[in-house]
């Protein structure tokens, strides 16, 4: 006997017995499939009728929250018909609100002026029923009168003595319902209702009247049990099976039909499709015996030229298609071994490329990094040079301290982008969400770079519409200024700058975009990378680290929105656009709470604890210029000593003294002075956790460096002492924080 008829054989016997099984698989299968379509109908049955009852419940809650009305409790009917008659205005599904006698006669409706003559309390039998067990009761579909629309009554007892008062009833809208249905996305050609206790249409897809009888058999059925799945006709005659589910709350059932010829479509036909594989398999088996009889004795010659390939990145590797096992198996070691190799190769590649990159992007960073700073150095030296020469009050006086508040803002602005998306990057940012009008806070944002003159040179356009989000107010306006600010560098002066706020869908989008220098394509990709700049993207007016659109990337993303940019090149302008999840307004708008920056500072003792020198005398003279008597401590001993000696009014101390902690500085003032000054801890650490630390160690206010004259001014004015106990802070200190 040949191998090809060895191997014919060994093919027809394998093949045989998978043949055999398939056949029992696939009527197996039949059952199978039919079992999964009733557990899937049933658990989608009752993920409907959840919904429901949560729909029902959610409107008893509502009623509750009603019944609880100051108005009703006191009898003012007018007062209680006007307060449900707000309440109405909000519940889209319900019809009417109405409130009844346990009689069943009818003395509120919200749709009816108060006083006779008022129809009966819809639904009396529910109605009834909540006299009976004090408890709220889901109706019928039922009419309030012969020409009132359908609706489904919600009816919760007003309990006074535990005696019941009154039926608070909200009459539903059967289309409700209809929403909930189509939620649920169901496939074509299936069918859903939902049926009251007496067996009529509440909702129905495809549609019939509320009201109407659902079909014979699904009413006998859903009688039997609680759930079930049954095969009968719908009410149009259509053979379907079905799954129902009564509802917990209410006497009511949920069914889901679906065609007979669906539920067994996919079992008939997984079931030839199994038979015909396995016929397939039987024929393939012979085919590839042939073949493999043909071509047994012809692997070896390939593996030779595999051995002298390997790690030969010009070679192809190509293993013996046609070899024995054991010769394939050694193949495969072969081609392992090649692909190990030049995957070590690839892997020494690309750690010496990321090296390489690291050391350009440091390099890049640290140039950067002192060109920024010795840009604002060099201004600040020569403004300190003109002051020497100058009086202050004199022009070139006057010039030389506005270089030297624009500077110090630059450098302070650079050094809070480190911060922020240091934050950012390690998730230690803090959001803190509310429900806001996007376009009035670029509306103020722009307002008020007009007025400080920062707009002057460019040709601005506003295009707002309001646009409400939920998201961190600062966080945002920080986006929103970086963007205008990155315009502005980039754009030549006259040139156009547009900014716009409108919803857009379910989003609500920020846009500027101008007339200025562009991006180059080859940057559009990388843009919102951290330090990223370029030679096609600078600008006379251009300054900072390249950090301002990492960060608006990055705040956008945590408050689930998106920004993206569009360029058509160098010199052809660009447009910025930020996205975030639209909301509904809010229907009133909170008082607006007094500024605390129109309040002036009384005048003060005042204590400095700083051993800067610089620092701590500016801050002195400073503090005297605005009229407060001023006194000065190098170090923290000496700052308790003086503080004991002239018990100040405020004490502002810097938290990394030379002897003791600012901590423990503010510790023992609070002990020694009872609670009588107001701490104020004026340093450089500006994280959460240095906040929090301060305000547990007694502090009342948080300040960091560098502290503009509007901040101490700000703070003097409102600061107040904690009583002994106190260790948690005042809004007041968390805003100057």
């Amino acid at each position: 006997m040949t191998i090809r008829s060895r191997l014919l054989l060994l093919a027809g016997g394998a093949v045989l017995p998978v043949l055999i099984f398939a056949i029992l698989v696939s009527v197996i299968l039949v059952l199978q499939e039919q079992r999964t379509f009733e557990r899937g109908a049933i658990e989608r049955a009752r993920a409907m009728m959840s919904a429901v009852d949560a729909s029902l419940r959610g409107s008893q809650s509502t009623l509750q929250a009603l019944a609880a009305s100051r108005a009703l409790a006191a009898g003012d009917l007018a007062g209680f018909r006007e307060s449900a008659g707000r309440l109405l205005a909000t519940q889209r599904a319900w019809e009417n609100i109405t409130l009844g006698l346990p009689s069943g006669e009818e003395v509120v409706d919200t749709l009816a002026p108060i006083g006779p003559p008022q129809p009966p309390i819809v639904d009396l039998a529910s109605a009834r029923q909540v006299v009976k067990t004090q408890q709220p009761v889901v109706g019928e579909v039922s009419r309030q009168t012969s020409d009132s629309p359908a609706v489904v009554p919600v009816h919760v007892p007003v309990l006074r003595d535990g005696v019941v008062a009154y039926i608070l009833t909200a009459q539903v809208r059967p289309e409700s319902f209809d929403t909930l249905i189509h939620e649920q996305q169901l496939s074509q050609n299936w069918i859903a209702g939902l049926v009251d206790g007496n067996g009529n249409f509440v909702a129905r897809v495809p549609p019939r009247a509320p009201g109407e009888p659902a079909s014979p058999a699904f009413r006998a059925e859903s009688q039997r049990a609680k759930e079930g799945w049954f095969r009968g006709l719908t009410i149009e005659g259509k053979d379907t099976f079905t799954a129902y589910q009564r509802s917990a709350l209410a006497n009511w059932t949920i069914g889901l039909a679906v065609p007979s010829e669906i539920v067994l479509a996919g079992a008939t036909s997984t079931a030839w499709l199994i038979g015909l594989g396995a016929l397939a398999a039987l024929a393939l088996a012979f085919a590839l015996a042939v073949v493999i009889g043909n071509r047994i004795v012809r692997p070896m010659k390939t593996l030779a030229s595999l051995a002298r390939n390997i790690g030969d990145a010009s070679a192809t590797i190509a293993l013996p298609r046609d070899g024995l096992r054991e010769i394939d198996a050694v193949g495969l070691a072969l081609k392992q071994a090649d692909g190990a190799v030049r995957e070590r190769q690839s892997l020494v590649q690309r750690e010496k490329d990321a090296v390489e990159a690291a050391d350009r992007a440091k390099d890049e960073f640290i140039a950067t990094l002192s060109h920024e700073l010795r840009n604002p150095l060099a201004a600040l030296t020569s403004a300190a040079g003109i002051l020497r020469r100058n009086d202050l009050d004199s022009d070139m006086g006057r010039a030389a301290r506005d270089v030297i508040e624009r500077q110090i803002a630059h450098m302070s602005r650079m050094i809070e982008d480190l911060l922020d998306l240091s934050r950012v990057v390690a998730g230690k940012i803090n959001l803190n969400l509310e429900r806001f009008d996007l376009a009035e806070l670029v509306s103020s944002v722009v307002t008020a770079w007009q007025n400080a003159g920062r707009l002057g040179r460019h040709a601005v356009s506003v295009e707002i519409q309001a646009a409400w989000v939920v998201a961190d107010r600062t966080r945002l306006e920080q986006v929103v200024t970086n963007l205008l600010d990155n315009a502005v560098k980039f754009t030549p002066a006259g040139k156009r700058i547009r900014v716009a706020v409108a919803p857009s869908g379910e989003w609500a989008e920020f846009i500027v975009d101008d007339d200025g220098r562009g991006i180059a394509p080859e940057l559009l990709g990388r843009i919102f990378e951290p330090f990223v700049q370029g030679d096609q993207w600078t600008s006379p007016n251009a300054g900072g680290l390249g950090l301002g659109l990492a960060l608006v990337k990055r705040l956008a993303g945590l408050q689930g929105g998106s920004v993206s940019v569009a360029s058509a090149g160098v010199g052809r302008g660009a447009s910025f656009s930020v996205r975030l999840p639209h909301t509904e307004a809010r229907s009133e708008e909170p008082t607006p709470l007094p500024s605390l920056a129109t309040k002036a500072p009384n005048k003060k003792r005042v204590l400095v604890i700083d051993d800067n020198d610089d620092a701590r005398q500016s801050l002195s003279i400073l503090l005297a210029f605005e009229g407060h008597a001023t006194y000065e401590a190098a170090n923290g001993a000496r700052g308790i000593e003086l503080a004991s000696q002239l018990r100040p009014e405020v004490a502002l101390i810097d938290i990394g003294l030379p002897d003791l902690s600012g901590y423990e500085v503010a510790q023992r003032i609070r002990a020694d002075l009872s609670g009588g000054v107001a701490l104020v801890a004026v340093t450089g650490y500006g994280q959460p956790e240095d906040q929090r630390r301060a305000f547990d160690a007694g502090f009342d206010a948080y300040l960091v460096k560098p502290v503009t004259i509007e901040q101490l001014n700000e703070m003097l004015a409102t600061a107040r002492p904690q009583t002994p106990m106190a260790t948690s802070p005042s809004p007041l200190d968390q805003s100057t924080g």
